[in-house]
């Protein structure tokens, strides 16, 4: 009855001595090793040290290091098991695992539409106002920590699935934008949302691939029609410094109407409460003069008589005539004056 012990050489039937043990087993650490052969004599010591040394190295060998920048994917029989961080890590030796060191930190980068002969196809996107533009651009991206999977297995060549789809991201987006806005103020929306839509897609795919950023590089129209934008550059150049001329003489004008506006409230106002105050004076004088004209009217008649003349007179030009000479003559009372207020002696 042959033997069922595997590790029978058939002159020992369901018996395997230690010698066949280890013969076995070299040829196994052989096998695993590239074919080493170190052919020891089986029953001597120095055999057995060999072999036991061999066993311990291929043990060892179980033993590896994650990187701080990588992760390890450890498969087992070729299907992934788990994956682990940086540090010392130990997996089944050879033939059961293996495993897979990628780093996760890295940011790669791809430029899309590079001027050269061969991409100038590529560079050439319809605008949304039906112009050509020759535009180039750049995507940064990683490894996602948690998407190392999908990276590994779910991604034949991410450089150029990456590269396709964020030129077919950029084409859709620039084709609904003026160039105008594309070259000026739209840059950072644009990549804003090329860089939202283009990770849409990557997860969508599960690729296991972070965007980091989508940055633009060159918005200019072809070599064909540049000297036509240039122009069209310079003259929208020129309005606008009109208009910001125009606008700031605007500025100026509101500013200095609403000073004046202002000066003329300010005087008016001042002047309504001169009047307000005068009048309300000129009230109080007439209630304190009629108080007393009720004690005495016939003297406050005759004081008021004397100073509404002297008010009268006072800067009127006078000639007093005396009734009793024949001739007829005058005092220039307001020469006399004049020279009395000059310091002249009469």
């Amino acid at each position: 009855m042959p033997s069922k012990n595997p590790w029978d050489n058939g002159e020992n039937p369901g018996k395997a001595s230690a010698d066949d043990l280890l013969q076995v087993f070299a040829k196994k650490v052989r096998k695993s090793f590239g074919g080493f052969n170190p052919q020891p004599k089986i029953g001597s010591n120095i055999g057995r040290i060999i072999v036991g040394g061999l066993a311990v190295l291929y043990f060892i060998s179980s033993f590896y290091q994650v990187q701080h920048d990588q992760r390890g994917v450890v498969l087992r029989f070729g299907k992934w098991v788990r994956t682990v961080g940086p540090g010392l890590q130990y997996i089944l030796p050879y033939p059961f695992e293996m495993v897979v060191l990628q780093k996760v930190t890295k940011v790669n980068q791809i430029d899309v539409g590079s001027f050269f002969k061969n991409q100038q196809e590529e560079s050439l996107i319809l605008t949304g106002d039906s112009n050509l533009a020759n535009i180039s651009f750049s995507v940064l991206w990683k490894i996602k920590e948690d998407g190392i999977e999908d990276y590994l297995f779910n991604t034949k060549s991410p450089e150029i699935t990456v590269h396709a789809v964020a030129e077919s991201v950029m084409r859709e987006i620039v084709g609904q934008t003026p160039f105008t806005y594309v070259q000026t103020d739209g840059r950072g929306e644009i990549q804003t949302q090329a860089r939202q839509n283009l990770q849409a897609l990557m997860d969508e795919y599960k690729m296991g691939i972070e965007i980091v950023r989508v940055e633009l590089q060159r918005v200019e129209p072809p070599v064909s029609v540049v000297d036509s934008f240039r122009d069209v550059e310079r003259a929208q150049a020129e309005q606008q410094s009109e208009k910001n001329k125009a606008e700031a003489y605007d500025r100026d004008t509101r500013a200095r109407t609403r000073g004046l506006v202002a000066e003329r409230i300010n005087k008016g106002e001042a002047t309504k409460r001169s009047i307000i105050e005068t009048a309300r004076g000129a009230v109080a004088r007439f209630l304190s003069a009629y108080s007393q004209y009720q004690l005495a009217p016939d003297i406050v008649s005759k004081r008021l008589y004397l100073e509404t003349m002297r008010d009268i007179y006072k800067n009127a030009n006078k000639i007093i005539v005396d009734s009793k000479l024949k001739a007829v003559p005058y005092i220039p009372l307001t020469e006399i004056s004049k020279i009395n207020k000059s310091g002249v002696e009469q």
